[in-house]
């Protein structure tokens, strides 16, 4: 067999993202030492060479015998990604299990293994390929210094080791690794079901579920409100009347008392002036008017009575000492004309002289 050690060598430490005085202090040997091996005027003697197919997470034979390209293993990457629509998932299982001995350090080619495992392993509750996806998926967190996409991190990988222990029942260590990723709350509401359906553990579960639900609420509004900015941009008007409107029912429906006035007040006046300018859009003028009417009176009552607590809307009332606050206006009127100023240039002049007018004789 040809020997391509120091080519091995060179490729298995620059897909590992270890320069040669890292690996040097590793081995416990001399950055000159990791040099002329890879330059192949010296070799290592055995007792590295098993070191180095420990640290590659390699076999001997592998490191010594296998002339590893990353060129070659992307193309690899490439073709067995592109039949993820032509094949099974068994079938992919086997084009990835033949890639893995040829290529078993490729970070898209472990992942992608790991992945497709799981997706087996989950969906027909297979112990045996969620195990396998386990290893894949560990070995590819080692391999991360090779990923290149940026829509791909470490928490989503970490992600799906989690719900791989989740299917093996082990849902204590399933909830350890979601926790471990619980960046800004992003894990709330698979640890808050984990804890309730599965440890039976409800009252500590629906602090997590709570979180969630009060996060995920309010990234929903600012969601809808990029939404009605696009609309307006793009002049899609019709969609915006549909979304404005099924804004409107949603929040109304998450007060408790629907005649208290409270938060969702606020954000019921933004939705308001954002129907009215989606029916001017539409020619609608009469009902343009009506909903600019309701969104000027929504506001003005709010302002009369400000509150900012979460004690009238329904899931979230257990918050009721939370305040919360947006970033349209320290007033509801004053949401409203920043609003107008924000979205001023894609604003038909009419409609905007027509609100403005309409704040301003509110607040006097």
């Amino acid at each position: 067999m040809e020997n391509h050690l120091a080519e091995n060598i060179r490729s298995y430490r620059k897909n590992l993202g270890f320069t040669q005085e890292q690996l040097a202090e590793r081995l416990g040997v001399t950055l000159a030492a990791v040099s002329k091996w890879e330059r192949g005027s010296s070799e290592p003697d055995l007792a590295y060479i098993m070191d180095l197919a420990e640290i590659f997470h390699v076999s001997v034979d592998a490191l010594i015998g296998f002339s590893m390209h990353s060129t070659d293993a992307d193309t690899e990457a490439d073709r067995i990604e592109g039949l993820l629509v032509t094949v099974s998932a068994r079938q992919l299982i086997g084009e990835y299990e033949t890639a893995l001995k040829k290529f078993p350090n490729h970070f898209r080619i472990v992942l992608g293994a790991g992945m497709t495992f799981a997706q087996i392993g989950i969906v027909y509750r297979q112990e045996a390929e969620v195990k396998r996806a386990l290893e894949l998926l560990k070995h590819s967190i080692e391999l991360i210094s090779q990923n290149r996409d940026e829509d791909l991190g470490e928490t989503e990988i970490r992600n799906m080791i989690a719900e791989c222990y989740a299917s093996l029942k082990d849902y204590k260590r399933a909830i350890e690794e979601y926790k471990r990723n619980n960046t800004a709350g992003s894990n709330n509401a698979r640890i808050g079901m984990l804890y309730t359906v599965n440890e039976e553990k409800p009252e500590e579960g629906i602090l997590y579920t709570k979180k969630a639900f009060f996060s995920d609420f309010l990234d929903m509004i600012t969601a809808i409100g990029g939404y009605m900015a696009y609309f307006a941009r793009t002049a899609r008007y019709a969609e915006g009347v549909r979304i404005a409107g099924w804004s409107l029912r949603f929040v109304e429906s998450m007060k408790k008392d629907p005649e208290q006035i409270s938060f969702p007040d606020k954000l019921l006046s933004l939705f308001y002036l954002d129907l009215a300018l989606m029916q001017h859009g539409l020619g609608q003028i009469e009902a343009s008017d009506e909903s600019l009417r309701r969104a000027v009176e929504t506001a003005a009552a709010f302002d009369r009575n400000p509150d900012y607590t979460l004690e009238n809307m329904l899931l979230l009332d257990h918050l009721e000492k939370q305040s919360v606050y947006d970033d349209t206006g320290a007033t509801a009127l004053e949401g409203l004309s920043n609003t107008l100023k924000v979205c001023g240039s894609s604003l038909p002049e009419e409609f905007l002289e027509k609100a403005e007018q309409a704040i301003e004789a509110a607040r006097q």
